[in-house]
């Protein structure tokens, strides 16, 4: 499904509540490319407000030197931060934000969606790299968190029985549970199942090595250490004492 395009005729002007130039230049060299639908103007916090569609301000940091937003917005404000956590996106949305976008946006995305609050549209994109990163290893992991469990333990060595006590689950759950993360990684024995678990991370170190668990159930033989002399001694030897036969005459 593809996305609509905006109208090319719409152009909006959005102003910067920001103190640093340095913001305020790059966020006008960022949104140049886009120059045929918005247009940047810098607004200090202290200064007249200009007239404008939209105000980019940074939700409120409790840090020196930086001016708090105001409680109550006079226009449509858009909350523009890094800080993208449901607390933070819940407190501007509360205080009477018409939006929220994150920092972390590309040029494009950001412009979207200033379009769209312009046009009256509450939008909320608390995007960041990190929660995309997080968002495709869970799309790609294929088991389930029960799944995953049950195979972690397999790995650690843990029969089906302990399984099952450990996590509160029927036997025949653990079996089924284990049935299912077979199909999904493919494989078909219980051997295989701890080498892909090895592989992707779920034996973990605190765990015991189920071949160095092997090795320690083995027999160990003793080793006999040599008998060491004293320093400047040398060592004794032992007279080999014949057996003695009947007719045979008496060593002197």
């Amino acid at each position: 499904m593809h996305r609509p395009t905006a109208p090319a005729s719409r152009h909006i002007k959005v102003a910067i509540m920001e103190e640093s130039e340095l913001v305020v230049h790059g966020l006008r060299a960022m949104l140049e490319p886009h120059s045929a639908l918005i247009s940047v103007v810098a607004h200090r916090a202290d200064g007249p407000a200009p007239l404008v569609d939209l105000t980019l301000y940074e939700p409120h940091r409790r840090t020196a030197g930086v001016r708090p937003a105001p409680q109550r917005f006079p226009t449509r404000m858009v909350a523009f931060g890094w800080d993208c956590s449901p607390e933070a996106v819940s407190t501007e949305m509360a205080r009477g934000a018409a939006g929220f976008v994150s920092k972390y946006l590309p040029s494009r995305r950001l412009v979207w969606n200033l379009l769209q609050i312009a046009d009256g549209r509450t939008i909320v994109d608390a995007w960041t790299p990190q929660a995309e990163a997080e968002k495709a290893a869970a799309q790609k992991w294929p088991l389930t968190q029960r799944e995953t469990e049950v195979l972690s333990m397999i790995a650690a060595g843990k029969a089906n029985r302990e399984i099952a006590e450990e996590t509160n689950l029927s036997i025949n759950s653990v079996k089924s549970y284990i049935r299912g993360a077979y199909s999904k990684i493919e494989v078909s024995s219980r051997s295989q199942a701890v080498l892909w678990a090895i592989q992707h991370g779920l034996l973990m170190p605190t765990e015991p090595d189920p071949v160095r668990a092997t090795l320690a159930r083995q027999p160990v033989q003793p080793v006999r250490q040599p008998v060491r002399q004293p320093a400047g001694r040398q060592p004794v030897r032992q007279a080999v004492v014949p057996p003695v036969r009947p007719g045979m005459p008496a060593a002197r």
